[in-house]
């Protein structure tokens, strides 16, 4: 059975990641802010993604911060300046070995995360994939790049490449096989 990807971040990459997994099959779980964002977005009922001037509706489920499934797998994908404060919210969830892939704009967040979490695989990861928000919950796919990305304590490329591969997102770097 695949490893549910949590996507912290709804955001522009962090929708666009949570479409593109979804579609590839593999399971995602969406985890926002609070409960009134997660009423929104129940609302909702999912994320939309438009690439290629064409839309698809992704029934993504979500979550917030309290929920108590344990996390095998993050995707930080918040901003630099929330991810710290964010992920010691998550510190208690994450399963022993977890894996946290940190998607943030800027320097400096990631290693403080790190250091936060000393029980997980911190993989930091730079992307040129372009994106922006249309509105809540939905996303434009605008411009294809690469995500690199990195461990320069654990160099060996995690099993989850494969997840990138299925969904279309190319990658490049250290860890690549």
């Amino acid at each position: 059975m695949a490893t549910t990807w949590h996507v912290l971040g709804a955001g522009s990459l962090g929708t666009l990641w949570a479409t593109r997994l979804t579609r590839a099959g593999v399971p995602v779980r969406l985890i926002v802010r609070d409960a009134m964002r997660l009423q929104a977005y129940e609302a909702a009922g999912g994320l939309t993604l438009v690439e290629h001037g064409e839309e698809q509706y992704y029934p993504v489920p979500a979550q917030t911060c309290d929920s108590q499934e344990p996390i095998h797998r993050l995707l930080i994908a918040c901003k630099a300046y929330d991810a710290e404060h964010a992920v010691a919210q998550l510190a208690p969830r994450l399963a022993p070995g977890a894996e946290l892939i940190l998607l943030q704009n800027g320097l400096g967040s990631q290693d403080a995360v790190a250091a936060q979490v000393p029980q997980a695989r911190c993989i930091y990861a730079s992307s040129t994939e372009g994106a922006f928000r249309e509105g809540d919950w939905r996303v434009v796919f605008a411009g294809h790049g690469f995500t690199w990305l990195g461990d320069a304590g654990h160099p060996v490329a995690p099993i989850w490449l494969d997840d990138l591969d299925a969904a279309g997102i190319p990658m490049s770097g250290a860890l690549k096989s």
